[in-house]
């Protein structure tokens, strides 16, 4: 018995020993969740002397080389990862690093069609194939097409089809499977008068969106504390305003709520406001009302309380996410705007909301899984990206990408930049459309229309004191300050703006929301413009109330003249996405006139800015059109106007009340 408790404390003794001669090995980085599955991990040894040391990958090891007490090794990722360096000669061992892939890696193919004639080949390109498997390929033709197709060498990775005469969309799915995963992507042919075009993945923007009008849902404050379940219950009263699509601010997992910009975790959904089957359930419900959904998602910084900047506090360069962060001013566009807080991120008007650094492309390609992540998941219609104009100042070629990939799963996706229509890069980067800002980088956000910011009021051109400026300012805005050729987001009222109808009269509001709508581009209604809500989008206060109908709480009868323009618009093409050129108004400097055209179709707006009653004469001669016409009658009041042709005059003359706004149909 004494014998063996001398061997025991014998060995006590050489174990205690040996650690103590036992270096330290150690390894700078913590435990993550990873984005990519090549990772290079570093590491320092001290208290020992070594030229070599072997690496624990799960149930593989290999050995490394140790420089001037450094090393440095990259893995190849599987899904769990468990990761630890040791030397057999001393004994020591680094503590095991974890390692956990956040996503499943799926081969990444791009279709493409090309057309010849009636012939389209379908090929395919492959973009990732993360682990080298042998693919393989099944094209099919999407259900609802125009009329059956059938297409040739279907299993192979080029296939060909005859596109039929009927006239419309083609769509076709590609169906890749490697191994165990498969993925399905998706492309389209268009059939028309001119014959066969194929989709462009780089320029085309979804057709749909010519006819869009937007409404805009804070999911917290639609009906305070209700949350997915209150949208649901009030679709048909927004689907009977004339919306085709509902665009719903941050619906992910958020610090303080709200409007939600404040991101902790992009794939999760914020419990407040309920859950993925109610979401689901919301979403299925829009699509049955033929209503398009909208996510908004915030990809230029997350909130300090995320855990991959609590884990950058807590660890400093050792943690994983570091790098997923912006630390140094790059020099970018939109530097000035810069701030850096005391744990050295960079963030731009928000404090606690800080950048993240898309030069690092573990951070692209976490945000492309997020991104395809709700797409797959809820069949949503398209992105708004919240202040995606730092990313695209920051790291401009970040957007084509993320177009490609989401654009070979949906390529009808609609993705809507938050930044400026007026600078051309950002449809060249990848963006189908964008706010309606001017071109002043000097103030990011200003609206065409917007004069001064104010955080309290709306403050417009509309009501600035001189109506002679207004209307030089609204020409100005109109024809030298937006964009008339491409997809530009329109609005009076969102989320970041004073709610307009608080800082104008009614009439100034109808009448502003009279030119809203006769604009080329996608009209967008902020949830509660509707019905006269004035409390600013920030408060916090409830919008609508469960027990109510949205027309219950309407005051001011802007749902009905919300709902004639919106039936106007759609029945007449001229007042859509159609042609813009300026009109002169002669012995009224306060009117504003616009010819918006078609081929076949015209139309004068006009706005008089003035609250006092005026006349308008326009000297027709001077407006573009192949026939002249008779008759020019104000579609929104059905009101007639005859035209004063003779040899020496041809004029339209009309009697404009107090911010009047006439949309005046030309006909013969």
């Amino acid at each position: 018995m004494q014998l063996s408790k001398i061997y025991i404390l014998i060995a006590l003794l050489t174990c205690t020993f040996l650690q103590s001669v036992a270096g330290d090995i150690t390894l700078h980085k913590k435990d993550a969740t990873i984005w990519l599955p090549s990772q290079r991990i570093t590491g320092t040894i001290s208290g020992f002397a070594a030229k070599q040391l072997t690496v624990h990958h799960n149930k593989k090891q290999f050995n490394i080389d140790v420089v001037n007490n450094a090393f440095s090794f990259t893995i190849d990722a599987v899904h769990e990862n468990k990761i630890w360096v040791e030397d057999a000669a001393s004994g020591s061992k680094s503590t095991v690093l974890n390692l956990t892939l956040g996503y499943n890696q799926l081969p990444v193919v791009k279709p493409v069609p090309e057309v010849k004639d009636n012939t389209v080949a379908l090929t395919s390109v492959v973009l990732n194939n993360p682990d080298k498997k042998a693919l393989k390929y099944f094209w099919s033709a999407a259900k609802g097409n125009p009329q059956k197709v059938v297409i040739t060498k279907a299993n192979k990775s080029t296939a060909s089809v005859q596109v039929p005469a009927a006239k419309g969309v083609y769509y076709f799915n590609l169906l890749v499977v490697a191994g165990a995963d498969s993925a399905i992507y998706k492309t389209y042919v268009t059939r028309d008068k001119q014959g066969v075009k194929a989709f462009n993945i780089d320029n085309d923007a979804p057709k749909w969106i010519d006819d869009a009008i937007i409404y805009q849902i804070t999911p917290a404050y639609f009906v305070k504390k209700a949350g997915f379940d209150a949208i649901t219950a009030k679709l048909a009263e927004i689907k009977a305003l004339g919306v085709n699509t509902i665009y719903l601010q941050p619906v992910t997992k958020s610090e303080k709520g709200g409007q939600a910009y404040d991101v902790i975790d992009y794939l999760t959904i914020d419990e407040r406001l309920g859950n993925a089957q109610q979401l689901k359930k919301l979403v299925n419900s829009a699509k049955a009302l033929n209503l398009r959904v909208l996510l908004d998602l915030v990809p230029n910084h997350t909130s300090i309380s995320h855990p991959y900047a609590i884990d950058c506090i807590k660890n400093g360069t050792d943690s994983h996410y570091f790098k997923f962060y912006q630390h140094t001013n790059d020099g970018a566009p939109y530097s000035s705007f810069y701030h850096t807080d005391s744990n050295k991120f960079v963030y731009y008007f928000w404090n606690g909301l800080v950048n993240l650094d898309y030069q690092n492309p573990e951070v692209q390609q976490w945000m492309i899984e997020i991104c395809k992540y709700w797409l797959r998941e809820f069949d949503i219609d398209g992105y708004r990206f919240d202040a995606v104009w730092g990313i695209n100042s920051r790291t401009p070629k970040f957007a084509h990408r993320l177009r490609t990939e989401l654009k070979i799963i949906k390529p009808d996706v609609l993705l809507l930049a938050e930044d400026k229509a007026t600078d051309p890069s950002v449809f060249a980067k990848g963006f189908d459309a964008a706010y309606d800002w001017t071109a002043d980088t000097a103030w990011i956000s200003q609206w065409t229309w917007q004069t001064h910011h104010d955080n309290k009021k709306s403050l417009t051109i509309f009501n600035l004191a001189d109506s002679t400026k207004r209307a030089a300012k609204l020409n100005k805005a109109i024809f030298h300050e937006t964009v008339l050729d491409k997809p530009v987001l329109r609005f009076l009222e969102n989320n970041d703006l004073p709610r307009f109808i608080g800082s104008h009269t009614l009439a100034q509001t109808k009448m502003a929301a009279g030119l809203l709508f006769a604009m080329p581009g996608i009209p967008m209604l902020f949830n509660g413009q509707e019905i006269g809500r004035i409390n600013h989008p920030y408060s916090g206060r409830t919008i609508f109330y469960a027990d109510k109908t949205i027309q219950q709480l309407d005051s001011v009868g802007m749902i009905a003249y919300y709902k004639r323009l919106i039936d106007l618009r759609k029945q007449y093409p001229a007042l859509s996405q159609s042609r813009t050129n300026p009109v002169q108004v002669t012995e009224a400097n306060n009117v504003v006139a616009l010819h918006r055209f078609t081929d076949k179709q015209h139309f004068i707006v006009l706005l008089n800015l003035s609250g006092a009653a005026n006349t308008a004469t326009i000297n027709m001669q001077n407006v573009q059109m192949a026939d002249k016409p008779l008759l020019a009658t104000d579609v929104l009041t059905n009101t007639n106007y005859k035209l004063n042709k003779t040899k020496s005059v041809y004029e339209l003359s009309v009697p404009m009340e107090g911010y009047a706004v006439k949309w005046l149909l030309l006909t013969n």
